[in-house]
């Protein structure tokens, strides 16, 4: 299977195709890319994309990366994207635990270790702020250092007593349900509805790859994936619960973001031992999909930290 192509998203110089097998025996698709010929080698950035993200959704971002010299790694997490899915309904987006796509994701960066050299920084969004954030904190992957996109580390509006349904529900067995009051069917979404960014050519981007390829498609979450997300996310507000979490950390929060709950972002952060924290604003949640102003502030953030880590050449 080749990447899915439509005009005006190229695909990323040497990029290959991967797959490999999940825990469970899950197929999952990656990708591996090279650094841009000619610039200084710097190491590798390891790309988590949210939910209902894929690989093909990135492909801008790769590009940006290998011209700052980096190799990069990217995932189709299970469930989504042409990686393969837990439930039958291919539409629903579903985990039984976090920890099968933090399994995922460790195993794939180690296989695919002879195309990333060191040092290795992640670049997680939403969905995938939370996985990354778990792999550190389970000490399932090694890196030199985090960047962090409007992370998950709570879901807006998801108080306590949704927490306690979604929980009880999953443990009467119903966890692979769609979620109350979500989407249940994918339709290509008008630019003036999306809560997720400002810039009417990328979200039409996005919107043209799926009808390009129908099975990249992804609707709401189910009820079980809810109970999983909020495991994962509460874990990470125990008190020292990330204490040994040492690298260097950049958190980047979307000020008008509508689905991730930013107040945890300041949560997490205090209890970081290195830890950088800003906020774009008048940013919606897809800050790398977002328009050119907004995302300048979000590579202006990047490139001061991987300085840090893999100083670029003079």
């Amino acid at each position: 299977m080749a990447f899915v192509r439509v005009p005006g998203n190229e695909t990323p110089d040497g990029a290959e195709e991967h797959w490999l097998e999940g825990r469970g025996g899950v197929k999952l698709r990656a990708l591996t890319a090279p650094p841009m010929p000619g610039t200084k080698q710097r190491g590798s950035v390891i790309v988590a994309p949210g939910r209902t993200e894929f690989i093909e959704k990135y492909f801008e971002v790769v590009r940006e990366l290998q011209r700052r010299g980096f190799a990069v790694f990217c995932i189709d997490w299970r469930g989504q994207g042409l990686s393969g899915r837990e439930v039958e309904n291919p539409l629903k987006g579903h985990f039984a635990s976090f920890d099968d796509p933090v399994n995922d994701l460790s195993t794939a960066v180690k296989l695919f270790s002879d195309r990333l050299p060191r040092p290795h920084i992640g670049l997680a969004h939403s969905m995938g702020g939370a996985i990354m954030l778990r792999a550190l904190q389970t000490r399932r992957i090694d890196l030199e250092a985090a960047i962090f996109s409007a992370p998950m580390w709570g879901i807006a509006n998801l108080g306590n007593v949704g927490k306690s349904y979604v929980r009880f529900m999953t443990s009467l067995g119903v966890g692979g349900s769609f979620a109350p009051s979500v989407d249940r069917k994918w339709k290509r979404e008008n630019f003036k509805r999306n809560t997720v960014t400002h810039d009417k050519e990328r979200h039409a981007r996005t919107q043209g790859l799926v009808a390009e390829e129908p099975r990249l498609a992804l609707a709401g979450p189910t009820i079980g994936w809810v109970a999983a997300a909020a495991d994962t996310t509460d874990a990470f507000a125990q008190s020292g619960a990330l204490a040994h979490v040492r690298i260097p950390v950049l958190v980047v929060t979307a000020s008008q973001d509508q689905l991730v709950n930013n107040a945890t972002h300041a949560t997490v952060v205090e209890q970081l031992p290195d830890a950088q924290h800003i906020t774009i604003d008048g940013a919606k949640h897809e800050l790398m999909m977002e328009r050119d102003d907004y995302r300048a502030q979000f590579w202006t953030a990047f490139d001061e930290m991987a300085d840090r880590i893999a100083p670029a050449a003079t």
